[in-house]
């Protein structure tokens, strides 16, 4: 579902008329726009908290400070059922392989 840069073949033909070269080239995958994009994602990301995510200027604005609560923790239980269930397969061959997932009833 991507991006596939066309592809373009120039022949060269002689006095009479007969092939004698081919040349296909490609229109580069990075054009401006697209690295103007990947540049402006490279500056979003860096402009991000590593710990929290948040913008740098927001959880580290100084007037924050003391405004921060952490609510109580919240359960994923897709994943309590799939820690539950792993157990059940430590004994198959490889078991690390496996690829267990959740499905909701």
């Amino acid at each position: 579902m991507g991006w596939e840069p066309a592809e373009v073949t120039e022949h060269e033909y002689d006095e009479q008329d007969r092939l004698i070269r081919s040349v296909t080239s490609r229109e580069p995958e990075w054009d401006d726009e697209e690295r103007g994009w990947m540049l402006a994602l490279t500056v979003y990301r860096a402009s991000l908290c590593p710990h929290c995510g948040r913008p740098l200027s927001v959880c580290t604005d100084p007037e924050s400070e003391g405004h921060w609560v952490v609510p109580p923790p919240r359960r994923c239980f897709a994943s309590t059922a799939l820690r539950s269930a792993a157990p059940e397969y430590k004994d198959s061959p490889q078991p690390e392989a496996l690829l267990l997932h959740a499905e909701r009833r």
